[in-house]
């Protein structure tokens, strides 16, 4: 665990006032009080809540409702400009189960996309269960399979693991002033915040949060943590918990509204419509046979297969170009690791001959997801001039409790914009790089397109996913426009099962009209049931 300057003071001066034995309930006097204010207001919390007593009693709580997550933390939209329309993802059907004789929790909720995207498990109400037993976090799938995840687990879509899911469970105010107020855990003052007492709390597991209480009416107002991230090296969440009243004969908030550090984001808005106090509620326990797998961060292989004379294609989604002195990437996407992996492959591919630059296609968390880490390797990032900004803000973004390698290893972003069109070229390899015109998906896309193999490389214009095409006209639209002679296409995204590596111009084509017919069906099906979906009816002049 890494702790900021801030945190590594709490620690000390609640190791100097520490515990002289349980203090939760009775236990909490006035001497007590006088010791430790911290904990004196944090017992005032508890009495505003419901009573100390009371609370101590509460054996679980269920919350049901819906809510709104901004989909990949704000870094999805369709420009990089932080005044860009934001896209959601509803989270139907909620429940949050606070297990507090055991500690366990849930969520359980369904997911669906507010736009249109082309994949179908974005348009279907997906069911997600994801529990925390002690140490163990791991996924139930709607036939009640469980599977173990990594301890740390964050990609562009969702930060999660043990910590993520601890963090999510001190999210209700009853659950925090109980685990602040449980033997083991260390409490100190922070700097009072706009009429805010601030707490900082260590449980006895090792995390950390802050709790805001209101200075006169003595409630939880938010709830504060942090957590690394691939995108920003971490993020400080903060939930702020509004609209009291009463439920049970205890006090609990209606909205729970999670914000990033990041641009101010409303990363995840919850809106409540019940509270069940010691109801029924499953069996919330890790099953022995997921408690027994491993929560070890799977091992990376990566694969390379040559596409053309001096191209790979590699097994993460990367194309590689190879010059006369060096070797450039086309994308490093998913996660830090992820991109980690695929440099040190490109790197064997030519041996002496150095990666020396990585082109972003667009500017989305999942296909930037790399940038930290090629930055902290030296490389030089190429891009659409209006994705410098948003680039720029992820590299600078601080991460002082989980240092990924750019924090460890500071280094400066040199950065080549790409207006129009950028040739890269010397007597080995010409690329070329192009805008990607008229995507509704993204604004400031670019693919490459190498000459001598006819070849383009590209992400989210014709394989952003099998299943639909809301923006079908682009790929050709584009072929068209700049007079390219297309015999292949790399993409990123690899969702052609029976053509993993590469396609054909003419299986380009196919899978652009079967994913305009699946959509068009998809949008008569749903007109039929009076739903007007998102992206119908499909925009289109060529299929």
């Amino acid at each position: 665990m890494y702790l900021n300057a801030g945190w590594r003071g709490a620690l000390r001066l609640a190791n100097i006032v520490c515990l002289a034995g349980a203090i939760f309930g009775a236990g909490v006097g006035a001497s007590w009080a006088q010791a430790n204010p911290a904990r004196a207001a944090v017992s005032r919390a508890a009495v505003a809540l419901g009573g100390l007593e009371r609370i101590r009693t509460i054996r679980n709580i269920t919350l049901q409702g819906y809510g709104q997550y901004a989909y990949m933390f704000g870094g999805g939209n369709i420009t990089g400009d932080p005044s860009a329309p934001q896209k959601f993802e509803a989270a139907n059907e909620l429940r949050r189960i606070y297990d507090l004789e055991t500690g366990r929790y849930q969520q359980r909720e369904r997911r669906n996309f507010l736009f249109p995207f082309a994949i179908t498990t974005g348009h279907d109400y997906h069911q997600i269960i994801e529990s925390l037993d002690g140490d163990v976090a791991f996924n139930i799938t709607p036939d009640g399979k469980s599977t173990r995840i990594s301890r740390w687990k964050e990609d562009a879509h969702q930060m999660d693991g043990v910590h993520m899911r601890r963090m999510w469970n001190v999210n209700n105010p009853i659950v925090a002033v109980r685990k602040a107020l449980a033997p083991g855990s260390k409490l100190t003052l922070g700097k009072p915040e706009a009429g805010a007492t601030v707490v900082n709390v260590v449980i006895p597991e090792g995390d950390h949060f802050a709790m805001g209480i209101d200075a006169r009416s003595h409630l939880p107002l938010w709830v504060r943590w942090t957590n690394p991230m691939t995108n920003l090296g971490q993020v400080t969440l903060t939930t702020h918990l509004t609209g009291y009243t009463p439920h049970s004969g205890f006090m609990l908030p209606l909205g729970y509204t999670t914000y990033m550090d990041w641009r101010h984001i409303p990363y995840l808005r919850m809106f409540v419509d019940a509270y069940v106090i010691d109801g029924e509620i499953p069996d919330l326990a890790a099953p022995d046979a997921t408690r027994a797998m491993s929560d070890a961060f799977p091992e990376i292989t990566i694969t390379a297969k040559v596409i053309a004379p001096h191209i790979w294609r590699l097994s993460s989604g990367t194309t590689v170009f190879e010059f006369s002195n060096h070797l450039t990437l086309y994308e490093l996407n998913s996660s830090k690791e992820l991109a980690s992996a695929t440099i040190k492959a490109a790197r064997k591919l030519v041996p002496g001959k150095p990666v020396t630059q990585v082109i972003a296609s667009h500017q989305h968390f999942d296909h930037v997801a790399g940038i930290r880490t090629a930055v902290a390797e030296g490389l030089t990032v190429i891009s659409r001039r209006n994705n410098e900004g948003i680039l720029r803000e992820m590299i600078n973004h601080p991460a002082p409790d989980y240092p990924d390698d750019l924090a460890r290893h500071p280094h400066p972003m040199t950065f080549i914009p790409v207006d129009e069109h950028l040739r890269l070229s010397d007597s080995m390899m010409t690329v070329d790089l192009y805008w990607d015109r008229d995507n509704t998906h993204m604004a400031d896309g670019i693919f490459a397109y190498a000459p001598s193999a006819k070849l383009i490389a590209e992400a989210d214009i014709a394989t952003a996913a099998y299943d639909y095409q809301w923006w079908p006209d682009n790929y050709m639209d584009n072929v068209e426009y700049y007079h390219l002679d297309v015999a292949q296409l790399s993409p990123v995204h690899s969702i052609w099962p029976e053509h993993p590596d590469v396609l054909t111009q003419a299986q380009v084509i196919e899978l652009i009209t079967g994913g305009v017919q699946r959509a068009r069906a998809r949008c008569a099906a749903e007109l039929a049931k009076g739903n007007y979906f998102p992206g119908c009816p499909v925009q289109t002049r060529r299929y």
